[in-house]
């Protein structure tokens, strides 16, 4: 279980790397994109950001809407169908069965464009 919980968090932290390593160092202004406040779900204190145009405020429906999902395979990969039209979303569960780390985000997972991303 912690190891999957490590791969989650090493993917979940390449996306935030590859999102500031693909801005100029000119220092484009931001559109979007944030840390986002903390909440609890179910008994999981959640670490999220929005990255991109997409606002923790536009984020947050969807993300609820994805966390609320149970799913009946444990510690795997699973995708989630209940994410935004037109995003890429992953997560992987719990013991629970609870989306605990993923991402939805527009572009590739190498140079995403627009999202959200959460640890639990």
């Amino acid at each position: 279980m912690a190891r999957r919980a490590w791969t989650s968090l090493a993917l979940v932290s390449a996306v935030a790397v590859a999102m500031v390593a693909a801005t100029s160092p000119a220092g484009a202004a931001p559109t979007g994109g944030a840390v986002c406040t903390s909440f609890t779900l179910s008994g999981l204190k959640y670490q999220w950001s929005a990255i991109g145009n997409v606002t923790c405020k536009q984020a947050k429906p969807w993300l609820v809407r994805i966390l609320s999902h149970r799913y009946t395979k444990t510690g795997t990969r699973v995708a989630p169908k209940n994410g935004p039209r037109g995003f890429h979303c992953y997560a992987t569960t719990d013991s629970k069965g609870r989306p605990s780390a993923g991402a939805c985000y527009t572009g590739t997972l190498a140079f995403p464009k627009n999202g959200f991303q959460w640890l639990g």
